[in-house]
């Protein structure tokens, strides 16, 4: 059977059923139309088969994809199924309501250390508690470009966040079906493992064998990525491979025949990738694993590409909606360009060193257009960190970890173990270094529909032209060349946005002038620290900075900012700075008058950054936009009335950035000026201590952008506020009701756009 061909009939009649873009459905005909030139009438038909069969699978899997519940349930009976974990004072884990058996994600917040021993003690997979709690909708995507997390878990049939009231281990049972032996399996390895193994090879160890990433250290995991070797953590093609290889080999020494080996390995590779945690990368590479095994039987030879179609049309046929997934498509994408590369260019290596940059350049050039799409980045130095990472863990790490795993069950392993630890360690600097190299990631902005499908297609034209040429460097040089003409047209684009973020409750404003004249962020969102016992703190955990702040500055293509702007020294506005500025730099950053003494911008000063005092009267300009500070007046600082306030024309618009002025400074401002201001963010979130009704009258606003958090709890923005707006005609805008805000113009026209449906049609101006 034609399997490769298949799976791209059946990729496309996915595209087609899910109205994808069209850009999307036209690429996947192209590649299609290369694979399947001038097959027989015999190919023609299964693929014509698969086309119409997977019309039809994708409206009833659709159609599956609907909640049983309506989310205003308070009791429930769930079966804990995988992935529970606990740090610091949160419990995370994958329930099973038992009536409907609808997955669903629980999250609980635990009371005291006792609380949190006894449920790590006494959770399992299968037991099966009775709960009170509510349910909640995942988080939707609330700035352009962010991950999609709600859609990510529907993907997976998981539509409610589940957060009980209290988990009394009283009210729960043992289910002892064997459905739950793999994930009780992979708890009980994951415990072994941090038990018996030293730090930090206890976190590499349990990513390596069972697939869990969740305790690792993230400056590591930051580190590798930026290298582009984070694949090296999980468990992929080459870990299943040599796995397989190995027991198989066991074996076959062990006495046992080839037949009775094939069929062992064949049980055994399910059970792996439930073990494993059932990733996409880990199925994928168990699937192809199993149907070469499985061929043999018949004393057929299954081709790799084969086996890649066959594992494709399996996971689609049971969830169409998995490529969508990041890791499914890199995985595919990787694999398929290595298998078709296999007996050309790979053919081609002299020796291994040569076989592994080969290797390494190809997956890099066939995931290129993936990896910008969904992280806007590319790591530069990833073919020389293959080169020495790669056989690192999998010819030292995998083998050594496995056989520490299984020696534990029998001798001490701390001596052995603390000399694998010890190479780790070197690993683990090195990997620093490298990432800390200036040159080492090249943020390239994420690109829209159209050039994703032409970053596609130079990626492919240089694949094949490496295959005629059998010339690596040409094909380096033509991906390169379209790298580059895409960063310039993105970073010298006639376009300008201003872009008002959800940040929660606080302030964050990307000012992005056209052709590169300036890009100016105005505060950064932050979130108050809090001093709390031992037992409650988290490794990591939602950061305000890192996880909203920077992702989005680079999915703009920006490396660095022009000028920071942090209005005044509230946490709200100012805590995730220091953050910010660790990823992007900053060649100047604003402060108000006074406020260096304060605790959170006196952090920020002891980094030894260039910081300097903004104030009234100081003003710059570029070609398209002219800035001015028009308070505060004094080097005194007192709170929200010495926020820096900017005043600007943009876009053919006049613009005020007020921080967290109050009625009093706005007072103090009518006074001295006379302007209006054709776009206003509300002072204070919308608090009734800014916005009064004589500041709006003297401002005469068209625009109010209110930033404030999603039910947040002083209630912001006020109702006198909002009145007061609405009864002027103004037209309001909110980040806790329409997500990120942006104005994108070009000239003196523009348009806005929310990331949330807003009550307003979307103008252009």
């Amino acid at each position: 059977m034609p399997l490769l061909q298949m799976s791209m009939a059946a990729l496309a009649a996915i595209l087609f059923a899910v109205q994808a873009p069209w850009q999307a459905a036209l690429l996947v005909a192209v590649i299609g139309g290369l694979l399947c030139w001038n097959v027989d009438r015999r190919t023609r038909f299964w693929m014509i088969g698969t086309f119409m069969l997977f019309l039809s699978v994708v409206p009833i899997q659709e159609a599956r994809s609907q909640s049983a519940f309506t989310g205003k349930e308070t009791e429930w009976i769930v079966s804990f199924t995988d992935d529970i974990q606990i740090e610091g004072d949160r419990l995370r884990a994958g329930v099973e309501e038992t009536q409907f058996h609808e997955r669903l994600s629980l999250v609980y917040r635990m009371n005291s250390k006792e609380e949190k021993e006894l449920l790590q003690e006494g959770l399992t997979p299968g037991l099966t508690c009775r709960i009170q709690g509510k349910a909640s909708f995942p988080n939707e995507v609330r700035n352009p470009g962010e991950f999609d997390y709600r859609s990510y878990l529907a993907a997976s049939g998981t539509f409610f966040v589940l957060t009980p009231e209290h988990i009394s281990l009283d009210q729960c049972v043992l289910n002892q079906s064997l459905r739950y032996v793999p994930a009780a399996w992979r708890m009980a390895a994951i415990k072994r493992i941090q038990e018996r193994f030293p730090t930090p090879l206890a976190h590499t160890a349990a990513a390596l064998l069972v697939g869990d990433r969740s305790s690792g250290p993230e400056e590591t995991e930051e580190d590798y990525e930026r290298l582009g070797i984070v694949h090296i953590l999980s468990i992929s093609g080459l870990h299943v491979t040599l796995l397989t290889g190995l027991l198989f080999y066991l074996l076959l020494r062990a006495g046992v025949t080839r037949e009775r080996a094939r069929l062992l390995l064949l049980a055994a590779l399910p059970l792996y990738a439930l073990l494993a945690g059932g990733s996409p990368p880990v199925v994928r590479s168990c699937l192809m694993t199993g149907a070469i095994l499985l061929a043999a039987f018949n004393s057929r030879k299954l081709s790799a590409a084969g086996a890649l179609g066959a594992s494709f049309l399996i996971m689609t046929f049971w969830n169409p909606f998995l490529i969508f997934q990041a890791g499914f498509q890199l995985s595919f994408l990787v694999t398929f360009a290595l298998v078709l590369s296999t007996g050309v260019i790979l053919k081609k290596a002299q020796h291994a060193v040569e076989l592994s940059l080969f290797v390494s350049v190809l997956s890099q050039l066939a995931a290129l257009p993936v990896l910008l799409f969904h992280f806007a980045e590319l790591s530069v130095i990833s073919p020389l960190a293959n080169l020495l990472f790669v056989p690192f863990y999998s010819f030292f790490m995998m083998p050594a970890v496995l056989l520490l795993f299984c020696l534990s069950f029998l001798i001490p392993i701390s001596f052995f173990a603390s000399f694998v630890n010890e190479c780790l360690i070197k690993m683990d600097q090195l990997a620093a270094l490298l990432a800390n190299l200036p040159f080492a990631v090249l943020v390239t902005g994420q690109p829209g529909m159209e050039a994703a499908a032409l970053l596609t297609v130079t990626s492919l034209a240089s694949l094949l032209l490496w295959e005629l040429r059998k010339n690596m460097k040409l094909s380096l040089a033509i991906c390169s060349f379209a790298l580059a003409v895409f960063v310039l047209a993105g970073r010298f684009s006639p376009e300008g946005k201003i872009t008002f973020l959800d940040v929660g409750q606080g302030d964050s404003i990307l000012i992005q002038l056209p052709r590169n004249e300036g890009n100016y962020l105005i505060d950064t969102g932050g979130q108050v620290p809090f001093e709390q016992e031992a037992w409650k703190e988290r490794n990591g955990g939602f950061s305000v900075g890192k996880d909203t702040v920077v992702p989005f500055l680079k999915r703009e293509g920006i490396t660095k900012l022009d000028k920071l702007i942090i209005t005044h020294a509230d946490f709200d506005h100012a805590g995730a700075a220091a953050e910010v500025i660790q990823s992007i730099s900053a060649k100047e950053i604003i402060i108000s008058p006074g406020s260096g003494g304060e605790p959170v911008i006196a952090d920020m000063i002891k980094t030894g950054l260039k910081i300097r005092e903004g104030g009234e009267g100081e003003s710059w300009s570029t070609k398209s936009a002219v800035f001015q500070f028009l308070a505060p007046d004094d080097r005194d600082y007192e709170g929200n009335n010495d926020s820096l306030v900017l005043f600007a024309r943009i876009g053919g618009k006049t613009w005020l950035f007020t921080g967290d002025l109050e009625k009093e400074g706005e007072a103090e401002l009518i006074e001295k000026y006379s302007f209006h201001a054709d776009w206003l963010k509300v002072g204070h979130h919308g608090s009734k201590t800014s916005s009064s009704p004589s500041f709006i009258q003297a401002l005469q606003p068209q625009f109010a952008v209110v930033s404030a958090g999603l039910r947040n709890r002083y209630g912001h923005p006020h109702k006198e506020v909002t009145d007061a707006l609405e009864k002027a005609g103004v037209r309001i805008y909110r980040t806790d009701k329409h997500g990120a805000i942006t104005y994108t113009f070009k000239g003196e026209n523009g348009k806005i756009e929310t990331v949330l449906p807003s009550p307003y049609k979307t103008p252009s101006y």
